[in-house]
């Protein structure tokens, strides 16, 4: 089920009924001046409410459960900020409240009769919160257009002291952000192709080893904000760019956010974050995950088919996972060997010229290779000579009645941007794309949002449903419908996101099992860096990286050393290999012989730890991972304790040797250490291991290590 929504799914409903247990022991809020009082709990927060009289519900603490450190400044009625038709609305009157085991319910009203009601649910196995607000036009006439609404709104202690904002910007490269609060601070989730900041944060309280950890469910237009006021700090995430208007008894659903509070390190707020993604939001774990990928297309104008097949078998023998078509797949895609992805684009119907037997035979191949099988597919533009035949023109986004175009020079046609907040496109997608998966027997689906650099998702039709200025936002919201039809139809589909509108995104993160991060494939310090942000904000086995021919300083390397920490830099994720510019000559097969055989050792490497990448995260150097004299390391470790990996790269630092010291391990338990290029194995405690740390050796400029870790008796 849809979390969207605020129903629970079988993970959530077994964590509530634990939590009832946690709820019964908790300690009163010293901000409940009220004689009843109600508090929530999980694994690492508490939050408490006390009834102001009449059964309205206050919100009166919230906490670190470890250290009961208070984040909130005093007992509080819940009064988001909402803008209707210009103008902020008035003040809110608390109506009511409902207290059950494992949720708290708060309602209000303002005198124009708009209602508002905030769910908060507890998980007995998360660290976090699910905070939902909605709200509803009580009155007989409308209410609108609302332009901008709030999702939480909190006034924080004054005397909290230092404040920082830790966060992750996302753009060709991920930056991770150390943010300091003074009296006003704002960070800005993206606009349409403009990804701004991914929607998770980390707002510690630096004198006191506090953290409070927000993530948004949502892709853009919020703005998360920091402002001192008379009696503390307001922190308040709030939506814009609306135009909603509420006919009488409609509802509008802010986008849900999760909250929660940890002492610790921002290793400990990083993975209370990643274990409520785990727990409650991501789709299951598929077997064998992360897959080992090879993403391949061809623009080319002869044999494409068999150069495909071929490629099938020595994929296979590689040990890939996971084989899957790019672009121009689909009819009338171009042959002219450029990498011209454009034409044809927004049929549905396979290209019978490059793949004369059809694509459910290369499927049956791939499957029978011991491989999955996926397409890619771009909805958000359409070749322009589709329009009017495939594509019906009053699908087409107009900005002031002008259509969208995307005209690339060394493309054979212009595209089109279609608007994705029409519903009778929406629905095209949903069959189209129900369509292709079941033909063709599709393990992995590809959804790239690209294309769209010069033409941002704009749509000023007021014929699609969408008031002329919200295209953007209802083109967001069917977008999410789209993926969620795909998910709950075939709940054992990877949806793969990629493109800017899309990238790191919270929204989408219950249908989806990987993430393209950024269009940046090299070089590999760069993807290095990239994988070790992205770690923070999704688990690894959910971010993909490719090797690529266009890589001239890896494909440049002689020495097995240089190769392996190439391939390595990959490998702290889903990794894979692709060819990006649609041509057969960039295929696997050709590369050169030492790289071929680099990189089928480091898939015997990499399958002995991949199912550690879903688990927590830490950085022997913080923060981050990024030693002051120029080492990366990151390490992943089993729930347990009872497994972890270790990968350390010296890159272009003149020190031979760091001391690396280990986290999330059991002090008493003795660990086998085996380091896979040194070939030596060593017992050691986990208390040596995390106080004194790992010493590794790399003499070699450019050298890496892999460390695999597992406990002993």
């Amino acid at each position: 089920m849809s979390e969207r929504k605020g129903t629970w799914n079988r993970r959530e409903a077994i964590g509530l009924a634990a939590s009832a247990i946690a709820v019964a022991g908790c300690k009163p809020s010293t901000h409940d001046s009220a004689a009843s009082a109600t508090r929530l709990a999980n694994q690492t927060s508490l939050l408490g409410a006390s009834d102001s009289g009449g059964g309205a519900l206050r919100l009166a603490s919230l906490q670190s459960s470890a250290s009961k450190f208070e984040w909130l400044a005093r007992t509080q009625a819940i009064a988001p900020a909402v803008v209707v038709g210009g103008q902020p609305q008035g003040a809110w009157n608390a109506a009511s409240g409902e207290s059950k085991d494992s949720s708290l319910a708060f309602q209000a009203r303002t005198d124009a009769g708009l209602e508002s009601t905030l769910m908060i649910s507890a998980y007995a196995d998360s660290g976090a919160f699910r905070w939902q607000q909605a709200y509803r036009n009580l009155g007989e006439g409308a209410i609108g257009p609302v332009s901008e609404y709030g999702a939480i709104d909190l006034t924080l202690r004054a005397d909290l002291g230092p404040l920082v904002v830790h966060c992750v910007r996302r753009d060709s490269d991920y930056f991770r952000e150390a943010l300091p609060f003074r009296s006003h601070l704002a960070v800005k989730g993206g606009g349409w192709n403009a990804p701004s900041h991914a929607g998770l944060f980390f707002l510690e309280a630096a004198d006191h080893g506090e953290f409070l950890v927000l993530g948004v469910q949502h892709e853009r237009d919020w703005t998360l904000t920091l402002d001192t006021t008379t009696d503390g700090t307001r922190l308040a995430v709030t939506f814009s760019n609306l135009e909603h208007p509420l006919t009488a008894g409609q509802a509008l659903e802010a986008p849900p956010i999760y909250i929660g509070a940890v002492r610790g390190t921002l290793d400990d707020a990083v993975n209370l974050s990643l274990m409520h993604l785990r727990g409650h939001i991501l789709p299951i774990t598929l077997e064998n995950t992360p897959w080992i990928g090879y993403d391949i297309w061809s623009t080319d104008g002869a044999n494409v088919e068999k150069n495909i097949l071929d490629e099938v078998e020595f994929a296979a023998g590689l040990g890939i996972d996971l084989f899957y078509l790019d672009a121009s797949w689909y009819k009338n895609s171009s042959r002219r060997g450029t990498g011209d992805w454009g034409k044809g684009l927004g049929s549905y119907e396979e290209d019978r010229l490059k793949f004369p037997r059809g694509l459910r035979h290369l499927s049956d191949k791939v499957h029978a290779a011991g491989m999955k099988f996926g397409l890619w597919v771009g909805p958000n533009i359409v070749d322009i000579e589709l329009v009017g035949r495939e594509i019906p023109p009053q699908w087409l986004a107009q900005e002031n009645g002008k259509p969208r175009e995307l005209a690339i020079s060394s493309w054979e046609h212009k595209c089109v941007q279609v608007c994705l907040g029409s519903p009778d496109y929406a629905e095209h997608l949903k069959k189209e794309l129900t369509r292709l998966i079941r033909d063709y027997d599709l393990d992995w689906l590809k959804w790239d949002n690209s294309g769209l650099p010069g033409i941002p998702a704009v749509c000023t039709r007021g014929d699609h449903g969408h008031a002329p200025g919200a295209g953007s936002s209802a083109a967001l919201e069917n977008e999410y419908a789209v993926f969620k039809h795909l998910h709950e139809t075939f709940p054992k589909l990877t949806l793969e996101q990629c493109g800017y509108g899309s990238r790191i995104d919270f929204g989408r993160a219950e249908y989806v099992r990987a993430n393209w991060c950024s269009d940046k494939t090299f070089p590999s310090d760069s993807v290095r860096s990239n994988a070790m942000a992205c770690a923070t904000v999704f688990p690894s086995a959910w971010n993909a990286a490719w090797i690529v021919r266009e890589d001239q300083e890896f494909f440049s390397y002689k020495e097995n050393h240089q190769i392996d920490s190439g391939i390595r830099s990959r490998m702290l994720g889903m990794f894979g290999v692709g060819t990006l510019n649609g041509q057969m000559s960039q295929r696997v097969s050709l590369y050169p012989a030492p790289i071929i055989e680099r990189f089928k050792a480091s898939v015997g490497v990499y399958k002995q730890y991949r199912h550690l990448l879903s688990q927590p995260v830490s950085f022997p150097f913080q923060p981050y991972g990024r030693s002051p004299q120029g080492w990366d390391a990151v390490q992943f470790t089993k729930a347990d304790s009872t497994e972890s990996v270790l990968l350390c790269f010296r890159g272009a630092s003149t020190q031979t040797q760091s001391v690396l010291k280990l986290g999330r391990l059991k002090p008493n338990t003795n660990y086998r250490v085996r380091r896979v290029d040194a070939n030596t194995v060593e017992k050691v405690s986990g208390a040596e291991l995390m106080k004194a740390g790992l010493l590794v050796e790399l003499t070699l400029a450019g050298a890496s290590e892999v460390v695999l870790i597992d406990a002993v008796t």
